[in-house]
């Protein structure tokens, strides 16, 4: 229990890091899911594309309201409590100091999670909100919209069109 809250961490669905990818997806933080990697920009798509490959799909931390309805001061408290699996890679550029001394800067990180724990994290919050006597398993179904029948009906009209 942390601060009144049930940890389901048993439960979770964490992606698995394959062997011999994490010195590609950087380094570890200590009691974190947090790796770290670094880079020109050019090896930046490199980077994603290996994530994706061994991941699936990827999204930032704003993107992983799309799938749990969370704030993203929500998304980046459970990075840093090691409870959600994120990868940053910090582009790095050389720069000149004030005695033209060359020197690496790095800028802000690319930050991207996988979306199987985004969706493995939205259940939780529902089977939690079901458990605490917020809603129904019905009224959870109900609020479930029919994207793919909408949207192939949409189509249909407007090829008639």
């Amino acid at each position: 229990m942390l601060n009144g809250v049930l940890i389901m961490e048993e439960d979770f669905r964490y992606v698995e890091i394959p062997k011999g990818i994490e010195g590609f997806i950087g380094e570890k933080d200590e009691g974190t899911r947090i790796y770290r990697a670094e880079g020109p920009e050019s090896h930046c798509e490199a980077w994603f594309n290996a994530l994706s490959e061994a991941f699936g799909g990827m999204v930032s931390p704003g993107g992983v309201q799309m799938f749990a309805p969370v704030s993203r001061a929500a998304v980046y408290k459970r990075i840093k409590e090691g409870r959600l699996t994120a990868f940053y890679f910090y582009v790095t550029k050389e720069k000149r100091g004030i005695f033209l001394k060359k020197r690496s800067v790095r800028e802000n990180p690319y930050i991207y999670v996988p979306s199987s724990e985004a969706k493995a994290w939205a259940e939780e919050l529902q089977e939690r909100m079901v458990r605490l006597g917020h809603v129904t398993e019905e009224e959870l179904e109900e609020a479930r919209p029919d994207w793919y029948g909408k949207f192939l009906n949409w189509r249909k009209r407007n090829r008639k069109k």
